[in-house]
């Protein structure tokens, strides 16, 4: 990251920028400043833009007045939320959170009381939307708000072009209604969440949006699971019983499940399969990667075109 920008970064918050900590993110763009204990993110004005983060912002102060434990909004020394700042050759956004002391969730797969606690996360979550999410007034970004360009499936084989059609028409047919759509974070796996004490903490609402509460339901459930996989290390048919049955019941503590909800989870955890194999296909377009991440991405590929075989 440019010295400059970190300098101005520093100055909107008042730490000194040479005491930055690189944290890392998707795209080396998250810093601490140990001087207030402070998170930063910067983001790149051509991806982001500042209606977006203060929605995030919006929904992060929604869950914790109503009791999600969650990393705090910072404000700028020019009382700002969102933070811009103009480089040479580029132009970020910055917003700054509090630090939380914690660690990511780790050996949920032997320890049904995390798995529980994770799922009652979530389903309060999910009733504070209910509930609440009519007060947003930054909630106007639909399910489909990043795969509406055709781009989306470029370079893929014809089948998995097919069935991506298939299953956008059906997800186009599902009830929009309040106890089954709403604001939702949209990637609560393990690493979105930190364990503080006993405490577990909601991170990272960049991807926050409306959608089904079920595929949101989906996407924790589909990451324990793909993780399960890769370490090779059991039945995953049992495992996804398992994880499923324990993450639900404490979903369910705290907001409705209906049956018939429910019953679209087989087909959001294959759905989730397709959308993350495009997102990661776009996302490293013309990027080098190792021989690590295109083993995952051709089966994942592999898997789409055969079909899933335990969802």
């Amino acid at each position: 990251m440019d010295t400059q920008i970190l300098e101005q970064v520093g100055h909107a918050y008042g730490v000194k920028a040479t005491n930055f900590e690189l944290l890392g993110g998707f795209e080396n763009n998250v810093f601490l400043s140990p001087e207030k204990n402070i998170v930063i993110k910067l983001l790149d004005t051509d991806k982001y833009n500042e209606a977006s983060l203060l929605r995030e912002i919006e929904i992060v102060t929604l869950m914790e007045k109503h009791g999600i434990k969650t990393s705090s909004p910072q404000i700028s020394v020019n009382n700002k939320t969102v933070e811009f700042i103009q480089g040479v050759e580029k132009s970020y956004f910055t917003m700054a959170f509090s630090k939380v002391d914690g660690t990511t969730l780790a050996d949920y797969e032997n320890n049904p009381h995390l798995v529980k606690q994770w799922g009652k996360t979530l389903g309060k979550m999910h009733q504070i939307s209910k509930q609440y999410g009519h007060q947003l007034r930054n909630n106007d970004v639909e399910w489909n708000d990043d795969i509406k360009d055709g781009e989306f499936t470029d370079g893929v084989s014809q089948t998995i072009k097919d069935k991506w059609k298939i299953h956008l028409e059906q997800v186009g047919s599902l009830s929009l209604h309040q106890d089954w759509y709403g604001v939702v974070h949209h990637d609560l796996h393990h690493e979105n969440i930190l364990m503080s004490g006993e405490e577990l903490y909601v991170i990272d609402f960049g991807d926050v949006r409306k959608s089904w509460y079920i595929y949101d339901v989906a996407i924790p459930i589909y990451t324990a699971l793909e993780q399960y996989r890769h370490k090779k290390s059991g039945n995953e048919g049992e495992f996804y019983q398992w994880f499923t049955e324990v993450f639900l019941s404490g979903y369910c503590e705290e907001t409705s499940l209906s049956d018939e909800a429910r019953k679209w989870l087989p087909f959001f955890l294959e759905y989730r399969l397709l959308y993350s194999y495009l997102y990661f296909l776009r996302a490293f377009k013309g990027k080098e990667i190792n021989a690590k991440v295109e083993r995952i991405l051709e089966d994942m590929r592999t898997r789409i075109e055969k079909g899933p075989t335990i969802y």
